[in-house]
């Protein structure tokens, strides 16, 4: 067996393996997955925590304020 035959084996191996993980890669990308929160609900809670933040915060500064 010639040396360019090897190189040349080895090359068409190297080329199927290329090809079969971009279509792999493609395959895997094109699932789509479900995200377990939306982004409405997702903003809805963060809206929510900063709110309640707020309240205790203003709460806080009301104690303060009457202490002085």
């Amino acid at each position: 067996m010639n040396i360019n035959t090897i190189f040349l084996f080895l090359l068409v191996i190297a080329a199927y393996l290329n090809l079969y993980l971009t279509f792999k890669k493609i395959r895997i990308q094109k699932k789509q997955t479900k995200l377990p929160i939306s982004s409405k609900e997702w903003r809805e809670k963060l809206e929510d925590e900063n709110f309640k933040s707020w309240l205790t915060n203003r709460e806080r500064l009301k104690d303060r304020k009457k202490e002085r």
